[in-house]
């Protein structure tokens, strides 16, 4: 009987967030009286060929002109028709072309109340956006419900946070390798405790998360200024005009967080449910299965952050391939910060195993005396 009435409460409060990220998505679909910018959807395309240009290592690049036809949303010329020429590249790496159905941000050249010309810019996302935040919170309530939850919190409060202390540094200028390894502190309290309840595995996993990216920033800088930044190439971040190491550090920090906290709440776990089903387990079975879990974890977790830094640089793998750039070349001038990041993050899940499992034993024993 209690199944079935706790049962009956989740699915009451499914369905009520089930209408309300429905009801979202409709209004989504229907809020262009938010937007001051004037927003087309094209109800017809038409492209024509130009020329082809040549570009470098003797490829060749079609150039296509499109002609779009589209209503207004918007604003004052509400349910006018506009055409709008649209020059755009058949590879689309710089630009692109729009088909029908498509909505867009337009300015207008208006001249005595009517539009002279109307040019693109930019494509109305929202609505994809919020497609995709509700079928996140619906699958993630459905399958981790409380839990689910609370998971869902963390990454809203997190995502405050770490506007907040991007601010700070903007505005304030404050250190924001400073800022990044606090906010990591504090990013680990937060997401640890709502995801799994403050706890021993929980203490364990945010001490051992802390400790593994305090030792991570910590070789990182020292391998760095030991090495006079030999061999990192900043070309990447060229455009920013704040000093380049306070924010590769922040990225090292923040990058590898998530894995770092994945490894020790895994071992934690472990650990926990180890001594829960056993409690006359020796320690030194304690650690020699921490460990074996631990190696069958590393290589996925590593895979992982891998496969996320480098997946950032397919777009212009692409193009740099389609060019004639040499692996060697991309690995060394290109890719080389994503490489590194990969790197130290792996190192950060490591050296976390053996940190994680020593923690969680102290823990365990501290609190049996």
């Amino acid at each position: 009987m209690k199944f079935l009435k706790n049962n009956k409460k989740f699915i009451i409060i499914y369905t009520i967030l089930l209408i309300v990220g429905i009801s979202l998505i409709v209004f989504t679909y229907n809020d262009y009286f938010l937007y001051k910018e004037p927003i087309v959807k094209i109800t017809e395309t038409k492209d024509e060929y130009l020329t082809t240009e040549s570009i470098t290592f003797g490829y060749k690049e079609e150039i296509y002109m499109e002609t779009i036809t589209g209503k207004i949303l918007n604003g004052s010329h509400k349910g006018k028709t506009v055409t709008i020429e649209n020059e755009y590249h058949k590879g689309e790496a710089y630009d692109q072309r729009y088909r029908v159905g498509d909505e867009l941000f337009v300015s207008l050249n208006e001249s005595e109340g009517s539009i002279k010309k109307v040019h693109i810019e930019g494509y109305k996302r929202d609505k994809y956006v919020v497609i995709l935040t509700v079928f996140f919170a619906l699958v993630i309530v459905l399958i981790g419900k409380l839990r689910g939850f609370f998971s869902i919190l963390s990454v809203i409060i997190n995502i405050v946070i770490f506007n907040f202390l991007v601010l700070m540094h903007a505005t304030k200028g404050l250190n924001l390798a400073v800022l990044s390894f606090i906010g990591a502190i504090v990013f680990s309290i937060i997401c640890l405790t709502l995801a799994a309840g403050f706890n021993k595995k929980t203490l364990s996993a945010i001490i051992s998360s802390v400790v593994g990216v305090s030792l991570v920033t910590l070789i990182s800088f020292i391998v760095i200024k030991l090495t006079n930044y030999s061999g990192i190439r900043f070309e990447q971040m060229e455009l920013l005009t704040r000093p380049y190491e306070g924010i590769f550090i922040s990225e090292i920090i923040l990058g590898g967080l998530g894995a770092i906290m994945d490894i020790a709440i895994s071992m934690s776990s472990s650990l926990n449910e180890l001594i829960e089903k056993d409690n006359k387990i020796t320690r030194k079975q304690l650690i020699k299965s921490g460990f074996n879990i631990g190696k069958d974890i590393m290589s996925t977790m590593i895979n992982v952050l891998f496969f996320t830094y480098i997946c950032t640089s397919i777009a212009n793998l692409t193009i740099y391939f389609r060019n004639g750039i040499t692996l060697s070349s991309l690995l060394d001038e290109y890719i080389s910060l994503e490489m590194t990041r990969a790197l130290t993050g792996a190192i950060g899940i490591t050296i976390t195993i053996p940190i994680a499992i020593y923690i969680t034993l102290f823990i365990y024993k501290r609190r049996a005396k």
